[in-house]
């Protein structure tokens, strides 16, 4: 081997024999470790939590130093990462307040999550019991195993907190990563904040409703009055008073959420069918006088719209398996008691339907026991539309709030009870021999769309109240509504109008007119039956676009500047 070889294998070796006394950063870190010689996450983050426990009267919150937070968005996600969230799940969030002038614009960052409230409205609301508070911590924690996914919480949470899982069928939350504070380490968002602008502090109960009266929680945030969020915002700096969200003049539509849709118009086109029966015998003798197929036959549509109603709420349910659930809430829950309400609402229908068909059998049963058994159904139908009413008022929002809800859902009771009458009615006149559709028309036809037109105006009159508030300077969420009907939303808005038009004004007047109702021209009867079924099904359409605007032209409230 020549001399040049040897001293080119002799520096090939000393390299390699220089690497393997070399060690990975792995290995480095792992040495250190062993030797203790790098801060532990328990010691270098030991500061960002409190030492001990709550104390009785006390819990823990989330403190977040305005001052520090840049709005790098570390703790989202760092959130996500450490849950295993979904691709679009977020728990927490980061939004931004505008404010100041030219001179000096002021640009606030503020970063979100679950305010573990004192008084929680999504444990409240919840009809499963599916959130509980930790009588300790005071931590607000979601039990996945027993959510039913009917995202009431979501209506109810004022800082939209729970987040709907599709693929899951459940709602799912902030949890203060409690797993962690209790192994002394702290939460995923307040270890990840490069500027530590997150702690975890111990609060005083008393002093958070203290201080909710002042309402300075935060500016943009909706009201602490009503869950009594504990999570603190400090600032050094005096923020000025225009100080708005950065999406403050901006509203997008809601879900729709057609399940609810139809289980609420068709529950209440049923509980008005039944209580407009009730009014009919008592003060006209109709259902009552020789009328037993015509009353057997109004009771069963009745009945089949209720429970074709109750029905499609099912498919609102990302669980509808466990929706026997539902009423375990009733103490707190106005959704359970809506559910409840209902339930008891079909069975009574279904009793009296069953007697009036063991009446026309000639196995009748005492008058007092009918006609109690139907005073009851209409009764509890009406009881169970206003729970319908208290589960969208409590919510807090301002399009739903009770006066709109409770004229909205009762106005449509009556009005799709009218129609549903009458065309129960001539259906079952035209298979009948002693009642003809004309008699009908004639002695009951033009009273009940006399009822419809008055009652239609109103609802239609009483929603146009909305569009006031297009007129008002503060950009409130009632006038966001307006806009948005006026906006986005203008050609579903326009249709609800037409369909209104035609089948609350159009179609009773020619209904009503005396030309139509005593003409002995035998088209005139099949004319009559059609332009009744029209009317049935126009009015249905048009309150079904009124429904499906109330949920996607509310506003929800949130924290200030988040997506």
């Amino acid at each position: 081997m020549s001399a040049v070889d040897e001293s080119l294998s002799f520096n090939v070796v000393d390299v390699l024999l220089r690497e393997q006394q070399k060690t990975t950063a792995v290995e480095k870190f792992a040495q250190l470790h062993d030797r203790h010689e790098l801060p532990l996450q328990a010691r270098y983050y030991r500061d960002l939590i409190p030492l001990g426990t709550p104390q009785p009267g006390q819990q823990y919150a989330f403190e977040v130093d305005l001052d520090a937070c840049s709005g790098c968005k570390a703790c989202v996600v760092a959130c996500h990462s450490l849950n295993g969230l979904e691709q679009n799940e977020v728990w927490r969030q980061v939004g931004s307040l505008h404010g100041g002038c030219s001179d000096l614009p002021v640009i606030q960052h503020v970063t979100t999550t679950c305010h573990h409230c004192l008084e929680p409205a999504c444990l409240e609301g919840c009809p499963v019991r599916a959130y509980e508070k930790d009588p300790v911590t005071g931590i607000v924690r979601h039990l996945d195993d027993q959510c039913i996914g009917c995202q009431y919480c979501v209506f109810k949470c004022p800082y939209d907190v729970p987040k709907y899982s599709h693929d899951k069928g459940i709602v799912r939350k902030c949890d203060m990563c409690h797993d962690r504070l209790s192994s002394q380490e702290a939460p995923a968002c307040v270890q990840s904040c490069p500027n530590e602008a997150i702690h975890i502090r111990i609060v005083d109960k008393q002093r958070i409703i203290e201080e909710s009266e002042a309402n300075q929680f935060l500016p943009g945030a909706p009201e602490p009055g009503y869950t009594l969020p504990t999570t603190l915002y400090k600032t050094a700096r005096p923020l000025p008073r225009n100080l708005l969200p950065a999406d403050y003049f901006s509203a997008r539509p809601q879900h729709g959420h057609l399940p609810l849709v139809f289980m609420l118009v068709l529950t209440q086109m049923s509980v008005g069918a039944f209580a407009i029966e009730q009014l009919m015998a008592l003060f006209t003798g109709w259902f009552r006088d020789g009328a037993d197929v015509v009353r057997l036959s109004h009771l069963v549509g009745a009945l089949l719209l209720g429970l074709t109603g109750l029905a499609a709420s099912l498919l609102h349910l990302g669980r509808p398996l466990y929706a026997y659930r539902a009423i375990l809430g009733l103490r707190t829950s106005w959704l359970s008691r809506e559910i409840l309400a209902f339930g008891a609402f079909a069975a009574l229908a279904a009793i009296y339907t069953a007697v009036a068909w063991l009446d026309l059998r000639g196995m009748a049963l005492p008058s007092l026991l009918q006609n109690g058994l139907g005073g009851a159904a209409a009764v509890v139908g009406i009881v169970a539309v206003f729970c319908s009413v208290m589960v969208y008022a409590d919510t807090q929002r301002a399009f739903w709030n009770s006066t709109y809800t409770f004229v909205k859902f009762f106005l449509t009771a009556a009005l799709l009870g009218l129609p549903t009458v009458l065309l129960i009615s001539l259906g079952a006149a035209a298979a009948s021999d002693e009642l003809s559709v004309r008699g009908i028309m004639a002695n009951y036809g033009q009273w009940l769309c006399g009822w419809l037109l008055v009652i239609g105006l109103a609802k239609l009159g009483f929603e146009s109240l909305v569009f006031v508030h297009l007129q008002k300077r503060q950009h409130a969420p009632l006038k966001r509504t307006a806009l948005l009907l006026t906006t986005e939303l203008s050609m579903t808005t326009f249709k609800r109008y037409f369909f209104g038009f035609v089948g609350i004004v159009a179609l009773p007047c020619l209904l009503m007119s005396e030309s139509v109702v005593r003409s002995e021209n035998g088209f005139h009867t099949l004319f009559i039956a059609l332009a009744v079924g029209l009317m049935f099904v126009v009015l249905l359409i048009g309150e079904m676009t009124e429904r499906y605007l109330f949920f996607r032209a509310v506003v929800a409230p949130k924290m200030p500047g988040t997506t």
